[in-house]
């Protein structure tokens, strides 16, 4: 199956009525072609940017929404810290050196990133072994495949309509919680939140959540930090998107080209299982960008202050030729 990425939703398959391809896992969405490395990208054709420009550029307002890359300090799950050297090549001149995980500040989790555990296949049922390999067919020359890189997004650029959801505020008076639990943020939370600010979606809409976790994450000591990078993996928690079969009915069927989140793991963490977790489903399976720890807060006074929940949202991932993950870059322009 192929589909018109400038058609209406209403054209594509639900998550109950994807086809099942032999040879491809269960529940997988691979509608753009067997070299296509863009997945949902593929949504953000160039008469949807000119629509989303005209309609939400107006007061020429500017937000970014990244952290500065030394943040979280210490990182979490064991990520190398961030390290920046400034160096003198000359009287008056300067240049600096970088060194980072991709990772451990505000990203974009590329296709790279995750497999579907069930059938070991990356995006467009790329393998493993092919992203770690030591041989690249489609280049002609001997070094490690590069398809599936995070270049492919950075060539195209991730322009859209960036859909703001602010839970956190939202549950104060709804459902309050925690960000630093293992609360599940359902499909019917997100519904009641959009209605509340008077948000309706649109057909690759890329969706931003405020789950409330750099606002916490920000009130904690120095000490407080260090003893939360600390914690395995699994022993940390975080309020995120509940990974159920309504939420990614919700995320599949609204045909979203990406989502991103305020937290470190987009989902609740730990999920009930990497099988059944949002990872497993959006990555491998669906082709959609995952966005994590990305800066909500100024973004949230403008929000408010504007009275507006939509805004043109751009995004220039790093172009490194087979990269995993990028930092997302991301502006609001209101």
């Amino acid at each position: 199956m192929r589909l018109n990425p400038n058609g209406d939703v209403s054209t594509f398959p639900t998550r109950a009525e994807l086809p099942i391809v032999a040879g491809t896992p269960n529940d997988s969405a691979w509608f753009w072609g067997g070299s296509d490395e863009l997945g949902r990208l593929n949504l953000l054709t160039s008469q949807r940017v000119v629509k989303v420009a005209q309609e939400n550029v107006k007061t020429g307002d500017v937000i970014s929404l990244n952290l500065p890359l030394d943040v979280p300090s210490p990182p979490f799950f064991g990520r190398k810290s961030f390290h920046h050297e400034i160096k003198s090549i000359g009287k008056g001149a300067f240049d600096d050196e970088m060194a980072m995980n991709t990772q451990s500040s505000s990203q974009w989790d590329g296709y790279r990133h995750f497999a579907c555990p069930r059938s070991g296949c990356h995006y467009n049922g790329i393998l493993s072994d092919e992203i770690m390999g030591d041989h690249d067919e489609s280049e002609g020359q001997t070094g490690r495949s590069r398809r599936l890189g995070i270049d492919a997004w950075a060539k195209k650029g991730i322009v859209g309509r960036g859909v703001f959801l602010d839970i956190y505020s939202w549950a104060q008076e709804e459902k309050r919680y925690d960000p630093f639990t293992a609360h599940g943020i359902t499909a019917s939370d997100l519904k009641a939140c959009a209605k509340a600010q008077g948000v309706s979606f649109q057909i690759g809409d890329i969706l931003l959540v405020r789950t409330g976790w750099i606002a916490k994450y920000s009130s904690l000591t120095h000490a407080e930090k260090i003893d939360c990078a600390k914690l395995d993996t699994m022993q940390h928690a975080c309020a995120g998107l509940e990974a159920s079969d309504e939420m990614k009915d919700f995320l599949h069927d609204t045909y979203f080209s990406a989502g991103a989140c305020d937290n470190a793991t987009f989902e609740a963490w730990p999920p009930p299982s990497m099988e059944g977790s949002l990872h497993a489903s959006m990555l491998p399976l669906w082709g959609m960008p995952i966005g994590e720890l990305w800066d909500f807060e100024r973004l949230t006074d403008k929000c408010k202050e504007l009275s507006r929940w939509t805004f043109l949202l751009t995004s220039s991932p790093a172009n490194v030729p087979g990269g995993v993950a990028s930092s997302p870059n991301a502006l609001a322009l209101f």
